[in-house]
């Protein structure tokens, strides 16, 4: 009697288990998938602080009484300074024949400083320009040092030591700041990350409500999602309706439902709706030598539904295109155009 009444007990615990096949496999299969997006977010924080990446999005404020000592001591590339009583040099930077930039001058600290300015920041070439808050790129040791110094000497009728002595070897370029490349990066920066925190996001939800998984969204096309959940979950642990046709125990032809629950794909589709199956043989070739076979399974189902179930074993294919023909459904096995129409 003891026996019975804990055999009674454990029942419904193991109903549970056992009816919950595929929505196990969906959260292992979400699982997995949350470890790449993570990985690559902790990338991110990584080079938000290795890089100088968060300087582009926040650069560092520097005050406007004396910007080269803080300039001197700072080791941001990329800063926020208000500059006063700019002066033109009277030569511009080209880049493959567009005006890149202007070159001005101003003293600060006892020091003169090169400033590139953008063409509409200084309407191409202002004379003066008294105050000016701007963002800029801190370049050290820039290629023009040597030949902006040497013709601003011949236009003062000075030595160019002796500019050399007063200015030092640094350039704030506006157009550096604002570079294709710099916005480019920052782009593809957000953009990737939100990318990887969606994909986190949505493995989350399909690990807590495997519902949502989009393996199971598309039986909305053909009727209750939840209903014929709950029916493959059924005809899959029955023993007397249950066909095994993969060697890895992974894919599965009930009565009514083809399953493919492996690592990499997770597919529920109801017999009854697909229309063809058939098999799709891929020679790859490395460096014009064939390298391997793949395999894969192409299933159409009605309301234009293509499903294509890669990196199958052969065998397994071919056991489960004779099974599909074999069931009640009496589905095409072969890609044929009459058939299709």
């Amino acid at each position: 009697l003891k026996d019975i009444i804990m055999q009674s007990r454990r029942r419904p615990l193991l109903k549970t288990i056992q009816t919950s096949v595929i929505t196990n496999s969906i959260r292992r299969f979400y699982q997995k998938r949350l470890f790449l997006p993570a990985f690559y977010l902790l990338f991110l924080t990584v080079v938000w602080f290795a890089a100088p990446i968060s300087q582009l999005v926040l650069p560092h404020q520097l005050s406007s009484e004396v910007p080269f000592r803080e300039l001197r001591n700072n080791r941001s590339r990329y800063i926020q300074t208000t500059l006063t009583n700019l002066h033109f040099t009277g030569y511009i930077q080209k880049v493959l024949g567009y005006t890149n930039g202007y070159y001005y001058y101003t003293f600060q600290d006892g020091q003169c400083i090169f400033v590139l300015l953008a063409p509409a920041t200084c309407k191409k070439g202002s004379p003066d320009i008294e105050r000016l808050q701007v963002r800029v790129h801190v370049i050290r040791h820039f290629e023009e040092y040597d030949t902006l110094t040497h013709m601003l000497a011949e236009d003062l009728n000075w030595t160019a030591s002796g500019i050399r002595s007063r200015a030092p070897d640094y350039l704030l370029s506006e157009p550096g700041f604002h570079k294709f490349l710099s916005l480019l990066l920052l782009g593809f920066y957000f953009a990737s990350g939100a990318y990887a925190l969606a994909n986190i996001f949505m493995s989350a939800i399909c690990i807590l409500f495997p519902i949502f998984a989009p393996a199971c969204q598309r039986l909305r096309l053909y009727g209750s999602p939840k209903k014929l959940l709950l029916q493959a979950e059924k005809e899959l642990v029955s023993c007397f309706t249950q066909k095994q046709v993969s060697s890895e125990e992974k894919m599965f032809l009930t009565t009514d439902f083809f399953l493919l629950l492996s690592e990499n794909q997770i597919v529920i589709m109801p017999v009854r709706e697909i229309i063809e199956a058939y098999k799709r043989s891929t020679l790859h070739k490395f460096f014009w030598h064939p390298s391997f076979i793949s395999h894969t399974l192409l299933i159409t189902a009605k309301r234009h539904v293509h499903i294509q179930c890669k990196n199958m074993k052969e065998s397994d294919i071919d056991r489960m295109i004779h099974a599909l023909q074999a069931s009640k459904h009496q589905i095409p096995i072969s890609f044929h155009e009459k058939k299709r129409q």
